[in-house]
């Protein structure tokens, strides 16, 4: 993230808001631990749901459009954290972006969750 101006606390919150998980990491020559410049991925969760290498490449273009979204995002709210939140509230493209995420996940069930016995249903 550093190399893109953006610390991983704010593309976290994008992506959290857009329904990606993934967490702030700490990289080398960060400053502070409270503002990582980096992010974690974990693959893990998504072989586990039967994602194959295309799937893998959707998922980058997705965490492109993220980021895209956030260097907007702190464009228009400067460079605190409490502000960058504030932007995100009603924003356009975290919508559509969310929506397109959440249709995607759809299609990769969890393991071990039968979506007819879930009390809250998922729409996309």
């Amino acid at each position: 993230m550093k190399p893109q101006k953006i610390t991983g606390s704010k593309f976290e919150k994008v992506c959290d808001a857009v329904s990606i998980t993934l967490n702030k990491n700490c990289v080398p020559g960060d400053r502070s631990a409270v503002t990582p410049g980096g992010v974690r991925v974990g693959a893990c969760a998504m072989t586990t749901r039967k994602m194959v290498e295309e799937d893998f490449e959707q998922i980058g273009q997705f965490l492109h459009e993220a980021l895209q979204i956030a260097l907007k995002v702190q464009e228009e709210s400067g460079p605190k954290l409490v502000d960058f939140v504030k932007c995100l509230k009603g924003n356009a493209d975290i919508a559509a972006l969310r929506k397109s995420v959440n249709a995607f996940a759809a299609g990769f069930p969890m393991p071990g969750f039968d979506p007819k016995d879930m009390k809250y249903k998922f729409e996309a």
